[in-house]
């Protein structure tokens, strides 16, 4: 089996973590990882009080990110990860997967507009929902149990507008699969999972 570093990637809304478990379920020889493990973890540690505290708080998290995605690869871990990536986090990725000889394999999962909207709509409304993603100011133990009062919630032009800046449908490292999700009753993950283990051995 080739050490691989799988990017789950794509808009809010695509479903990557349900994926990711999906994958890590039929094959234990991946470790996981991802920017919003770390977020979500010094949210509650550290907790903001505007969004320039919060800024720092997720470039803290990215960093901690790239350093464990490097102790993975250190003892030839192969690794998946889920997020929105980007430019962000690009040139980095490939700086470690080459230092490590890695073979990346981007899932680049995508729906239609409306149907990307509707789903983050719904996810923001959850209450398994990080409210540190949600709020201008959190530190552990705040509860908005009326979810129609968060603070950070897009129109849908700010939403797909947002999506398009960050090019998030366009992000690529390594081997490239599209994986179309508009309806998750009908999406090929069967498909998609065979092609991976045919890519990594």
């Amino acid at each position: 089996m080739k050490k691989a570093l799988i990017l789950l990637a794509g808009p809010p809304g695509t479903g990557k973590t349900y994926f990711k478990n999906m994958i890590m379920a039929r094959n234990d020889n991946f470790e996981s990882t991802s920017v919003d493990m770390f977020k979500e973890r010094l949210y509650d540690e550290i907790g903001f009080d505007n969004l320039d505290e919060k800024k720092v708080i997720d470039d803290n998290a990215l960093y901690l990110f790239f350093q464990k995605v490097e102790e993975f690869m250190t003892l030839g871990k192969s690794i998946i990860s889920d997020y929105p990536f980007s430019d962000k986090q690009y040139s980095e990725l490939q700086r470690l997967s080459q230092k490590y000889g890695y073979f990346d394999i981007t899932v680049s999962m995508y729906a239609a507009d409306d149907v990307l909207y509707e789903r983050q709509k719904s996810r923001d409304k959850d209450e398994s929902r990080h409210l540190g993603h949600l709020m201008t100011h959190y530190h552990r133990g705040d509860v908005v149990k009326d979810r129609s009062k968060i603070e950070i919630m897009k129109s849908k032009k700010e939403y797909l507008d947002f999506n398009k800046k960050r090019g998030y449908n366009d992000f690529r490292l390594g081997y490239l699969i599209k994986f179309d999700v508009s309806d998750f009753s009908r999406a090929d993950y069967e498909g998609v999972l065979r092609e991976i283990n045919s890519l990594i051995g």
